[in-house]
């Protein structure tokens, strides 16, 4: 949980918290080793030197024991000369001072034990009997130094207390050997505090260096952590911005040349297409809305028209019946017959001009449905365009993902290098254990970057999804905008049928007007032929059924063409509406 809750946090946090870590844990790390690599070293080097003063001790007594041997001596004088040399000339008060000269620690010095437990030398115990002298742990510490160095010498641990504070209980260290020559046991003793004290001091130097390191490190990745930070930051409020919809706002000034840089250019670019985009959309949809609408008004005008034929027709196919029902009493009703001739001819000369009104509206039609489809494959064009756009988008942003996974394989290969220099380092035995520590944190450090690398890509994935789903978006818009341009393409061909169309039915029209004409101006022969009138308005009936059923068709076709303008104009209002969404 606590770690999710940290992944939840910003970049610039977690950069400052790796990069702390990353910092810290090898200079703390480095100062513990550093440290215990003092203390054991003073701890060994004051070892040594117990021992070198141990042995310097014996081999005085060696020495003067063989000028006892010559006579030059006597073995008092010779004693003697020893505890002086150690320790220092015996006061009156039967103490000796330390020896300066030793350097043994602060409260270090050399004593002689006799195997009885004596204290044959000492700066102020000397005569005393210490055999069964236990320290605070009970440890009868004289015995042990007695067998210790009986046994060829060797080192022995005890607690005592200061000599200036009696109450403080320190450990203490002697390195004891027997004198093969007086039967003596000589010791070199100090407190390992006193060893220790050097091993202090590096630690207090350490800490300071380390905390001060930490500090020049911590305003550098806060720095740097900032310059990382910053610019992200105002990419994601400006992308926010984009998905709202507002594409009005002043294209984003990134200073920097490393890939955030890049993002940042290439969402300006993003910007300025999707923005250029919505704009010839939105010129689009409103021309279509606008034709469409003077479409609709059209079709609607060419459809009361030929509804208006179609009756005419209707009431002109009743007439030719009537006359041909009553062609038998046609001489009785010849004056009346002449009238309606006349009458029909007024209607046909009325029918011919509507006829000629509607072949004009027709031909208007077919040209703004031209204009249509062409208006269309601009659309076309424009929305392919921006699917190429996005798609290209979206190959830089996949580079992108091709660079952090080369990053990720130099991290990689950074780790096995760790990993070889570690095993170099641990064939070098001691040698190489400084190196050890080095390529342990290079390949912490490489953890630490493929850790990072594996954030990046998962940014860049989120990125390629963000970027997939407009390439999906934009070609679904495409995918429409194609359906829109065939249904327009389909209008057009039904505008040229009824073009084809409403021209018969003028010619036919015309022939018409021509024969009513005729009739009217040749009445009286019409009198005398009544079996030809007959045939002849028979052969009229049969022309102005045909005409109404051609201009019932007419009527049809341009109920269609209305409503296909009615879902043209539905979908150009659609089409508004989400253009309406963006601010440009």
């Amino acid at each position: 949980m606590k770690l999710f809750h940290f992944l939840s946090k910003t970049i610039r946090t977690k950069l400052i918290v790796v990069s702390f870590l990353l910092l810290s844990i090898p200079l703390i790390v480095v100062g513990v080793l550093a440290f215990q690599k003092s203390s054991n070293s003073l701890d060994r080097l004051g070892v040594t030197n117990l021992k070198n003063s141990v042995e310097m001790t014996i081999s005085l007594i060696e020495s003067l024991n063989k000028e006892v041997e010559k006579g030059n001596l006597t073995l008092e004088e010779a004693q003697e000369e020893v505890k002086v040399a150690i320790l220092g000339v015996k006061a009156t008060d039967g103490t000796r001072p330390i020896n300066p000269l030793l350097d043994l620690g602060k409260n270090g010095y050399i004593f002689i034990l006799d195997q009885e437990g004596y204290q044959v030398a000492h700066p102020n115990l000397e005569g005393n009997k210490f055999w069964d002298v236990e320290d605070s742990n009970g440890v009868k510490f004289v015995q042990e130094f007695i067998k210790v160095g009986n046994a060829g010498g060797g080192i022995s641990y005890y607690e005592w207390p200061l000599p200036d504070d009696e109450n403080r209980i320190e450990q203490k260290v002697t390195y004891s050997k027997a004198d093969p020559y007086w039967g003596w046991t000589v010791n070199a003793s100090t407190y390992m505090m006193d060893f220790n004290q050097p091993a202090k001091e590096i630690l207090n130097l350490v800490i300071l260096v380390i905390a001060m390191t930490l500090l020049i490190g911590l305003f550098i990745i806060w720095m740097f952590s900032n310059s990382i930070a910053k610019p992200l930051i105002k990419v994601t409020k400006r992308m926010d911005v984009l998905s709202s919809g507002d594409l009005a706002q002043e294209q984003l000034v990134i200073k920097t040349k490393d890939e955030i840089g890049e993002l940042a250019q290439s969402m300006n670019q993003l910007q300025t297409r999707l923005k250029a985009m919505v704009l010839n959309i939105s010129d689009a949809s409103e021309t279509i809305a606008s034709q469409s609408e003077e479409f609709t008004q059209s079709a609607n005008e060419v459809n009361e028209g030929g509804q208006q034929i179609a009756a005419t027709m209707q009431e002109l196919s009743s007439a030719a019946e009537t006359q041909a029902d009553s062609a038998t009493t046609l001489n009785e009703l010849m004056e009346e017959f002449n009238i309606k001739i006349r009458e029909a001819y007024q209607h046909g000369e009325v029918v011919e001009s509507s006829s000629n009104e509607v072949l004009s509206m027709a031909a208007e039609g077919r040209t703004l449905m031209n204009r249509s489809v062409v208006q269309m494959e601009n659309i076309h064009e424009k929305v392919s365009q921006a699917v190429d756009n996005v798609k290209g988008l979206n190959e830089e942003t996949q580079k992108i993902s091709k660079l952090v996974q080369v990053i990720q394989e130099i991290s990689a290969q950074t780790n096995l290098l760790s990993l070889n220099a570690a095993i170099e380092a641990a064939r070098a035995g001691e040698h190489g254990k400084g190196f050890a520590v080095v390529a342990s944190e290079v390949r912490k450090l490489a953890e630490q970057v493929s850790d990072s690398v594996g954030e990046i890509t998962e940014i860049v994935g989120h990125i390629l999804e963000d970027s997939n789903k407009a390439v999906h978006s934009l070609q679904s818009s495409y995918e429409e905008v194609e359906v829109g341009s065939d249904q327009i393409k389909q209008t057009g061909f039904t505008f040229g049928n009824i073009n084809e169309s409403v021209s018969e039915m003028v010619r036919k029209i015309q022939q018409i007007s021509t024969n009513l004409k005729d009739l009217s101006q040749n009445g009286g022969e019409m009198s005398k032929a009544i079996e030809e009138v007959a045939a002849v308005a028979e052969e009229a009936a049969a022309g102005v059924e045909q005409t109404a059923a051609s201009a019932q068709q007419s009527s049809s076709s341009m109920e269609e063409i209305a409503s296909g303008a009615e879902e043209l104009a539905t979908l150009a209002e659609k089409l508004n509406a989400q253009v309406r969404q963006f601010k440009y």
